[in-house]
């Protein structure tokens, strides 16, 4: 019986124990929290920190493990693939691979040789002449953190100090300010060979000042055709170059009615839970793929992708937070007994303290949904904000939908 290391994946820990249970896996869950969903389904459980990468390595050589599932959060990924050096266990992709898809500077620039078009990019020295607006975020962090638009000189080296901080390497990024759509594409890596697997539009929208958070995603994208006729190819060949093998893929473009622009990637999964609407449409489990290549190495030759989105149109909603600690959750049976609802992922619960910073920490759920057309759409959320409800501790709501706000 192999002994799987889970470092991560509260949010799917149920697919995680059908998986193991499957494959007569043993799951060993780690973390510092004592009642998490990973360790109510692991077969045994400890309180080591999953950064501290030396308590881990003494772990993984006493307990005898055989592979290592890192999970979602992009702070645990580089730990899992030195762990996995280390004791010469499988990992998806190499450490020169995460860093290259994971740095914005260095992902731009191998779109760039590749073909694909991205934002032009600028110097902090040359403040005073570069066309405005710009933008200034952190080169290798995510989740909104430390972005801001700059219109003058001024508000650049503020945005600069600003994203400064969140960058672990000391780089900050400042581009052009594109302001077009967005539209996030995904890609799935078996055994080498890459698969498109959906496009979404994407609607952003403000938290508070300087804050740009996704607000709805929307599959298929208005402008599939177009990226797939100009954009698929280049990004399948540019995939290959840098000899990804397996694994899911995402990537954040800006959509100029069918002009696309690469901004960033990534290797890993979407804290969204974007593997629901790639199965969907595909038919294809990206989490069964990682937990077999985490497993064995290698995925299945049995998985076959066959995109299609002759199916209903498909809708992420995250639902927002305002500052303040829960008291109390109303209405999730509800909504999820609802005719509409495909997967409901919660984030926070009952005790939780949110703080308004304009990030992604303040989503209490991802909602995803099955539509017809926007006024359904439409009707769907009016209909989810009325049965949902988060109550602080204060007896206020706390819980709001970026589309509604204002």
């Amino acid at each position: 019986m192999k002994k799987m290391l889970v470092m991560g994946g509260n949010d799917c820990a149920k697919e995680i124990k059908e998986f193991a249970k499957k494959h007569d896996i043993f799951l060993v869950a780690i973390g510092n929290v004592e009642d998490s969903p990973i360790k109510r389904i692991a077969d045994q459980s400890f309180m080591t920190n999953a950064i501290d990468i030396e308590a881990m390595d003494e772990l993984i050589k006493a307990e005898r493990i055989d592979c290592i599932f890192p999970g979602f959060n992009e702070r645990l990924v580089p730990i899992a693939i030195e762990l996995a050096v280390r004791n010469d266990l499988p990992a998806y992709c190499t450490q020169k691979q995460w860093n290259l898809c994971m740095d914005k500077e260095q992902f731009k620039q191998l779109c760039l040789d590749s073909g694909i078009p991205a934002a032009k990019k600028y110097r902090l020295v040359d403040a005073d002449t570069i066309p405005y607006p710009v933008v200034t975020k952190p080169a290798d962090s995510c989740g909104s953190q430390g972005f801001s638009i700059c219109r003058n000189a001024d508000e650049l080296k503020a945005g600069y100090d600003r994203a400064f901080p969140f960058s672990q390497k000391g780089s900050v990024i400042i581009e052009d300010y594109l302001p077009y759509d967005s539209v996030i594409i995904h890609y799935t890596a078996i055994n080498g060979e890459i698969y498109f697997s959906g496009i979404s539009d994407k609607r952003s929208g403000a938290l508070c000042e300087n804050s740009s958070v996704m607000a709805l995603q929307r599959f298929p994208s208005k402008n599939e055709a177009e990226y797939l006729a100009n954009i698929n190819e280049k990004a399948i060949e540019m995939f290959k170059s840098i000899g990804i093998q397996n694994g899911p893929i995402w990537i954040e473009a800006f959509n100029n009615n069918g002009s696309f622009y690469f901004n960033e990637m990534g290797y890993r999964f979407g804290g969204s839970m974007t593997f629901h609407p790639v199965e969907y449409y595909t038919g294809v489990s990206q989490l069964d793929l990682m937990l077999e290549n985490a497993a064995f190495g290698k995925c299945s030759a049995e998985h076959k992708i066959k995109y299609d989105n002759n199916k209903k149109r498909y809708g992420i909603l995250p639902l927002h937070l305002h500052a303040g600690t829960v008291a109390k959750v109303e209405g999730e049976e509800d909504v999820m007994k609802s005719g509409y609802f495909y997967r409901y992922v919660p984030i926070h619960s009952e005790g939780d303290t949110v703080v308004e910073n304009g990030t992604v920490s303040q989503v209490f759920c991802y909602l995803h949904v099955l539509f017809e057309d926007e006024d359904e759409l439409e009707r769907i959320i009016d209909d989810i904000l009325a049965k949902l409800h988060v109550i602080s501790t204060e007896g206020d709501e706390m819980l709001f939908c970026v589309l509604k706000k204002g």
